[in-house]
């Protein structure tokens, strides 16, 4: 990592882990018990700490990083 890649706090991991399982930002949201607005302002933090453009990428970019495991 970096110096200049700020950590994932624990919750920005926690919705990370859920979105590499592939679920909607509604299905997180459901699970997190917080609204999708709230899910969305965790993805855009989560997008600008990896330097990811898309869920996809951040996923990618958080798997060869180890911060989550493949499932």
């Amino acid at each position: 990592m970096s110096s200049r890649t700020q950590a994932l706090s624990a919750r920005e991991l926690e919705i990370l882990e859920l979105l590499a399982d592939g679920l909607s930002n509604k299905e997180i949201a459901e699970r997190s018990f917080v609204s999708q607005a709230t899910v969305k302002t965790h993805l855009v933090h989560i997008f600008s700490k990896l330097g990811a453009e898309s869920r996809t990428q951040a996923i990618s970019i958080a798997l060869e990083r180890r911060l989550i495991r493949a499932h």
